[in-house]
């Protein structure tokens, strides 16, 4: 099985491909995936379609955690 460290490497390099803003803290373990502005349906959209992909990534990384602060912003990290 993969470490933390790489579980959250690999999801990174899959994220910057994403339709968002992306941040990735390697020392701390996390990525954060934010839908820009302006957050109307058509954003709502992309982002209901980034939640479902990184929930079929997530799969394969069980160690990697998911945190939704809202509907835009997403939060991945392997504690």
């Amino acid at each position: 099985m993969k470490d933390k460290a790489t579980q959250i490497e690999e999801l990174y390099y899959l994220c910057i491909e994403l339709p968002a803003d992306v941040r990735y803290s390697p020392e701390r373990r996390a990525i954060t995936i934010m839908v820009p502005p302006p957050w109307n349906e058509a954003a709502e959209a992309t982002a209901s379609n980034i939640h479902n992909i990184i929930k079929r990534w997530l799969k394969q990384s069980p160690d990697v955690f998911r945190y939704s602060f809202d509907k835009f912003s997403t939060l991945l990290y392997a504690p």
